[in-house]
């Protein structure tokens, strides 16, 4: 198994960022290419993405910054992480990391890496 990494600096104090990246409901925010709509169904969020319903299952850490998201589908089962670091009152890190599914390799990741560096452009428009 491996990953792919991006990050960005964000103008935004970490406790801001966080409550965005931590929200599953926030997903079409910053997803916009992954995420339609996202609602809370019992212990997990149905997301709505351009192939179907997915189920996002998400745990969030205030005091590291931490939140993990593990998306489950038809197509596999994807994990992501991100990790929020605060360089000082406004400013922030976010760093992304998006591990290899069932069938990705390095062949995948600069598609990959794309991807995340589309969200995370998009996410640092939020602030």
């Amino acid at each position: 198994m491996g990953s792919v990494t991006g990050s960005i600096s964000i103008a935004a104090p970490v406790g801001e960022v966080f409550a965005v990246v931590s929200d599953p409901e926030r997903l079409p925010d910053w997803c916009t290419d992954f995420a339609r709509a996202s609602r809370r169904d019992g212990d997990h969020w149905t997301v709505d993405t351009p192939f179907g319903p997915v189920q996002v299952r998400s745990t969030a850490d205030r005091d590291t910054g931490v939140v993990d998201f593990r998306v489950i589908s038809e197509y596999g089962d994807h994990q992501a992480f991100t990790r929020l670091i605060p360089v000082s009152d406004t400013e922030t890190e976010f760093v992304f990391t998006r591990l290899f599914g069932a069938g990705e390799g390095e062949a995948e990741a600069p598609q990959l890496l794309s991807v995340i560096e589309g969200r995370l452009k998009t996410l640092s428009t939020l602030f």
